[in-house]
């Protein structure tokens, strides 16, 4: 990474610490009792992007969940063409960050704004777009890789060991998410 992205970057991340939400207060929650499920993953190349199609799938099939919601990040300048929109599905790339490497946009801001039951990071490594977008979403119960950046934004996360492989991440984090034993709570309606 060229010093002027390092100072980008630095500054990007004074600025999350500086937006953290101070009152949140986390609802834990089963998977297998959510309604609103969304998944935030950095897209590496094709075969990342259909790991997760292809946990979107599960859930819809074993689970029964309909609403999810799956917002990619690729670092590259313009979108790769298996990413382009579909249902459930949206993505971002360079061009959608500004100087600070903060995301922006009506994607972005839509993302955030939508109060989901729980969101799961599935990233490797710490990514300051993903970050962003996990602290400042309204969702009620965070869930991700741990990592000593992400103690301020994840309310659950889950030591890999060493592994660097986005199934076995995939496989831990809904192993993990069924053994949450949470109260029914009352509706939102």
């Amino acid at each position: 990474m060229k010093l002027l992205d390092r100072i980008k970057e630095w500054m990007g991340i004074r600025r999350l610490l500086r937006d953290l939400p101070q009152d949140r207060k986390p609802i834990a929650r089963s998977i297998a009792l959510a309604r609103k499920v969304a998944i935030v993953y950095v897209v590496e190349d094709e075969a990342s992007h259909n790991h997760v199609r292809n946990y979107v799938k599960r859930l819809k099939e074993e689970l029964g969940l309909s609403n999810i919601m799956a917002l990619g990040y690729s670092d590259q300048k313009v979108m790769p063409h298996y990413l382009h929109a579909k249902l459930n599905f949206e993505a971002i790339c360079q061009k959608d960050l500004n100087w600070y490497r903060i995301p922006q946009g009506n994607t972005v801001q839509n993302f955030m704004a939508e109060e989901y039951e729980i969101i799961i990071d599935l990233t490797l490594e710490d990514r300051l777009p993903i970050q962003y977008i996990l602290a400042k979403s309204r969702a009620r119960f965070k869930v991700g890789r741990w990592s000593e950046s992400n103690k301020k934004i994840l309310d659950m996360m889950i030591d890999m060991a060493g592994s660097r492989s986005l199934p076995q991440l995939i496989q831990q984090v809904h192993h993990y998410l069924l053994m949450v034993n949470s109260k029914p709570e009352p509706s939102l309606n």
